[in-house]
Parts: structure tokens; C-alpha cells; sequence
């Protein structure tokens, strides 16, 4: 009787064992597959970081460091806020003008995981540390890259360039130092947006605007909708409608439509999508942008604000308004924009003494008060042409004509936009589409204009 109970126990044990060999080798085969898997991501991260390390490489090498500096890898620090500029420039063969269409300073705080930015029209009044008189900001960059010109064809050091003025001008009007700057042109503008796979933003209104291609013109329809590069761009720049001045674009329009596309790329870039379509990404920004940021900072900023979405960016209003020929700032929007910078920052008020170029209430009374002489001062470059000035005092309110010739001779700088764009039909408080910078005392510094 034992024995055959011990036979029927012994059965029993047997589809035990079998049971648990099978359940070992399908948890084996899922084991070896998980591994697989991770050897694949390996190879991909392998990749990816390669490709990331042969970007930097490109991005970083700073066409803009001045030759007595020295070459430093700025290591990145997770809890030191990091300010730059981002510098939208136009160098087009044969079009660009060296003029910064996009002009945004921003505030990286690591700390609060918050970009703080603030857009400058490109018509600020803006005043220059060491130059007479003021300017435009958006031709501060080509006067810059005058100075280094002259300086180079006379064989003196270069002490100074557009990125290096640039910043200097900015640091006097805000109050802030501005560390680093990033600049791309807008052929990467186009190609990173194509890239990623177009975004998605609300077009305000309906817009026929003309491509970069003189005479090549294209609509887009008021709405929610994916945009690809080319109409991004179209739509960040629209000046002049071709259907006539009322439809026309002002420079606060195109401010407010450059922080929307800014947003909608951050949005993009933290989706599944825009993370398939990094390394593309990385190959395109490597040929068209340029930075003073080290890898390592590059890196860091990456880490820290790769996941963010456009709900971590927080914008300044700088409540600009239209002052012929200037953008202006009410008082209260600089304070305010100040204090804020400095707050992301970590730095106290500053006691130099800043620029109050653009603050409207300030800039109005100074520009009742100026007088044509002194704004002709930096074009008498010749000391010949030093007795000849007082002569041609009467001449000197030739400044004045000469900000309404390009609205009489609209068509030379952007073609086919002559009919009826005269400066005068403008509203008072609203800037003209198209502003043609006043004369620099730099060789390269006069704006010919933008299509």
C-alpha cells in the first residue's frame, strides 16, 4: 500500500519541476530580450551623445571672441542663473544687412526652472557706452562689426565687435550683464522648424507676405495650425501685406508673434516627436547657430531644461510705444523689466548709472530738446569736414528727409511695395513696417534695408 502511494506522489512532483523549468526559460528569453532592448538604446544614447559632442563642437567655436581674450571652458553651475541674448541675424548673401531682426534677452534660472525673457523692438532708442548720440538697437550689431572692419583694414588691435557692442548696450540699458548670447540666422530658423516636424501655433489674422525671394509671395490663413519653416518664418517677419498698408504688421506685432513660435518650439521639442527627431535637429543647428556658451554649460541647460514647456517661460511686456523715429518704453515697464531681471538673476539693483535712452517719458522731452547738429556729429569724419559743418547747419535737418526718403523710395528695399507706403499714413502711435536705420559713423553700419 506504501508503495503505491508513493507512486502516486511521485507523479505529482514531476509537472512541478516541469512547470518551473518553463517558467525559468520564458523569464530567461524575456531577460535576454530586455537586455537586447538596452543594448540598442546604448548604441542609440552612444549616437546621440556622439552626435551631440561633434554639434558642440561647431556651435561653440565663438566667431565673436575678441583676440586678447582668453579660451576658457566655462564649467555650468546647477544653481547660477545664466543671462544671454538671443540674436536673430539676417546674413543672406547679397540681402542681409547684418541688421538683428530678433532681438530677446532671457534669464535662465536653474533654481526655479523658469526662462524669464523680454523681447526689444528693433526701433529702441538706445545710446552706445563710448559713441555719441543714439541709435536703433537693431543696428548696434553692424556698427559693431564696422568698428572691427576699420580697425582690421587700418592694422589696429580689434577691441570691439557687433556681439561685444551688443552687449554692452544692452547691460547699459537693463541693468543686468548679459554673459552669453546665441545667435542663429534664418536659414536655421527655417531648417530647425522643418526638422522637428513644423509647429503648431494660432495665426492672429490672414497675411500675404513676401518670401525672402523678392517677388515670391505666400498666404496664411487666420487660425490654429502647424506651420512649417518657411511659414514660421514668414510669419515671425510679416512687415508688409501685399494686399496694401492696412493689413501691414507692426514691430510689436512681430515681438509678440516671435514669443509665440519660441513657445511653440519648446512645446515640440519636450514631445515624443521632437525627441525622435533630436540628432536630425542636432545636424541642422550646428551649421547655423553660433554661441559663447561653453559645451558644458550647453550641456547642463540641456539637462535642466530639456523637459520644460513653454508653461516654465515666462515673458515681459515692455509695453513699447511709437515715437517717430523710435520704439520707447513707459517708464514703469523698464523699472519693472529691470527689477525682474535682476531678481532671476540673484544680483542686487545696480547704483551705475543706466541708460534711460528708451524710456519714453525721458526720451520725448530730450528729443524736443535735440538739435539736428549734434545728431550729424558722427558722420563728420574728416577733420577737413570740420569747418564745412557749421556751414551746412541748414543741411543738417537733411536727417529728417532722409527717414522719409526710404518711405518714398519704399520699393528699393522691399520690391514691389511701393503703392501708397509713405511714412505720413501711418497712425501716430504705431511704427511704420519697415524702418530704415539713420547713418552710422561705421563703414558697414548704414541699414539698406530688409526684405
Amino acid at each position: 500500500m506504501q508503495a503505491k502511494t508513493e507512486k502516486q506522489v511521485a507523479p505529482a512532483k514531476t509537472p512541478r519541476k516541469r512547470k518551473k523549468r518553463g517558467q525559468r526559460s520564458r523569464r530567461m528569453y524575456l531577460l535576454l530580450a530586455a537586455c537586447l532592448f538596452l543594448c540598442l538604446l546604448a548604441v542609440g544614447a552612444g549616437y546621440a551623445l556622439n552626435q551631440v559632442d561633434k554639434t558642440l563642437g561647431e556651435v561653440t567655436q565663438d566667431p565673436y571672441k575678441l583676440p586678447d581674450q582668453p579660451v576658457v571652458e566655462q564649467p555650468y553651475e546647477e544653481q547660477k542663473p545664466i543671462s544671454f541674448v538671443i540674436v536673430g541675424l539676417d546674413t543672406r548673401k547679397n540681402i542681409g544687412t547684418l541688421n538683428t531682426d530678433v532681438l530677446v534677452v532671457a534669464v535662465a534660472n536653474p533654481v526655479t526652472k523658469k526662462v524669464t525673457m523680454v523681447s526689444l523692438p528693433r526701433d529702441t532708442r538706445v545710446q552706445i557706452p563710448g559713441y555719441p548720440g543714439y541709435h536703433k538697437v537693431n543696428e548696434v550689431f553692424a556698427l559693431g562689426e564696422g568698428q572691427k572692419k576699420l580697425a582690421e583694414s587700418k592694422g589696429q588691435p580689434v577691441t570691439e565687435n557687433g556681439m561685444t557692442m551688443l552687449k554692452k548696450t544692452l547691460e547699459h540699458m537693463l541693468g543686468v550683464s548679459v554673459d552669453h548670447y546665441v545667435q542663429l540666422d534664418f536659414e536655421g530658423f527655417t531648417a530647425v522648424i522643418d526638422k522637428l516636424g513644423g509647429v503648431k501655433v494660432d495665426v492672429d489674422r490672414d497675411l500675404v507676405y513676401e518670401l525672402p525671394k523678392p517677388g515670391v509671395y505666400r498666404s496664411l490663413k487666420k487660425g490654429t495650425q502647424v506651420l512649417n519653416g518657411e511659414q514660421a518664418l514668414g510669419f515671425v517677419r510679416h512687415r508688409i501685406d501685399r494686399r496694401g498698408q492696412a493689413y501691414n504688421s507692426s514691430d510689436y506685432d512681430r515681438n509678440r508673434r516671435q514669443q509665440q513660435v519660441i513657445r511653440a518650439v519648446a512645446d515640440k521639442m519636450v514631445s515624443m516627436d521632437g525627441i525622435t527627431r533630436l540628432t536630425e535637429v542636432l545636424d541642422t543647428v550646428g551649421k547655423h547657430i553660433k554661441t559663447d556658451l561653453s559645451k558644458d554649460q550647453i550641456k547642463g541647460l540641456a539637462m535642466d531644461f530639456g523637459t520644460i514647456s513653454s508653461d516654465h517661460i515666462v515673458t515681459l511686456e515692455n509695453g513699447a510705444i511709437w515715437s517717430s523715429p523710435y520704439s520707447l518704453w513707459p517708464r514703469e515697464n523698464m523699472q519693472a523689466v529691470r527689477s525682474t531681471l535682476q531678481k532671476e538673476l540673484g544680483v542686487a539693483e545696480t547704483n551705475v548709472k543706466l541708460s534711460d535712452a528708451a524710456v519714453a517719458e525721458i526720451a520725448k522731452v530730450e528729443m524736443k530738446k535735440e538739435t539736428r547738429p549734434q545728431a550729424a556729429k558722427p558722420s563728420t569724419s574728416p577733420q577737413a569736414g570740420a569747418a564745412k559743418q557749421k556751414t551746412e547747419k541748414p543741411s543738417t535737418p537733411a536727417a529728417k528727409p532722409k527717414s522719409e526718403t526710404p518711405t518714398d523710395s519704399a520699393p528699393a528695399p522691399v520690391p514691389d511695395e511701393g503703392t501708397g507706403q509713405d511714412g505720413e499714413t501711418y497712425p501716430s502711435d504705431m511704427p511704420p513696417p519697415d524702418i530704415l536705420a539713420p547713418p552710422a559713423p561705421a563703414p558697414d553700419g548704414a541699414d539698406s534695408g530688409q526684405t
